[in-house]
């Protein structure tokens, strides 16, 4: 792996991290508020599922094949 690629890595890593903070403090507002608003609680929650599940846990690798990596 090149530095460009590391670097672009890191990056992207860095953005899906600041996502997932945003999305707390909303859900944190959002619950915090006492509105009957539950679905907007559980879209936001599925939302930082996918981040989590696409960005940090590389579930996409598994459909790969070795030549495009």
């Amino acid at each position: 792996m090149d530095e460009k690629t590391k670097k672009a890595a890191y990056e992207k890593g860095i953005i899906i991290l600041v996502w997932l903070a945003v999305l707390s403090i909303a859900e944190l507002w959002f619950a915090l508020m006492e509105l009957p608003w539950w679905s907007i609680l559980v879209i936001i929650a599925l939302i930082k599922a996918t981040l989590v599940v696409r960005d940090y846990m590389h579930i996409g690798r598994l459909f790969y094949g070795e030549e495009e990596h």
